[in-house]
Parts: structure tokens; C-alpha cells; sequence
């Protein structure tokens, strides 16, 4: 999912080794658990690497790894950096 105005992606569209900010989420109110996973607009999260069948995808935020499915990285909209 690409927003052409502003670039914003959604987290399941990085490629591996891209960083980006997060910005939001598609619901209203991001789920308790994705907050304490360290997905809190202005972090940056790296794609580190993705299963041989590409799911799920190991992320780098807040100075941890994150593996997540990709169904769940389509709730975190996010602006690549360049």
C-alpha cells in the first residue's frame, strides 16, 4: 500500500535491509502490543531478514529484533528513509 502524496508504505512493503520511521497505523488505535514492541511513531525500524517462505519478517527497532508476520506489518504505516 504506497500513499503517492506523501511515500508512506506500509511496514510489509520495506525491503530487507531499508530502514523507515514509523508514522501511524491503519486502525485508530494501534494495539497495546505493537506499542510495547517498540512500533511508536518517530522510531526507526530496519527489515533485517524474512523466512525462507518469506513470512515472517525479522525487524530491528528500539535496539531489539521483531519477528512479525506480514498481515501484522500491514497495520504499521511507515516513511522510508532515504
Amino acid at each position: 500500500m504506497v500513499d503517492n502524496t506523501t511515500g508512506v508504505v506500509t511496514l510489509k512493503d520495506l525491503a530487507i535491509g531499508d530502514d523507515a520511521t514509523v508514522v501511524g497505523f491503519l486502525d485508530k488505535a494501534p494495539s497495546r502490543r505493537l506499542l510495547e514492541m517498540g512500533f511508536v511513531p518517530g522510531t526507526v525500524v530496519t527489515a533485517l531478514r524474512s523466512a525462507p517462505l518469506g513470512d515472517p519478517i525479522e525487524y530491528a527497532v528500539m535496539g531489539g529484533r521483531v519477528a512479525m508476520r506480514r498481515i501484522d506489518a500491514l497495520a504499521i504505516l511507515v516513511e522510508p528513509r532515504s
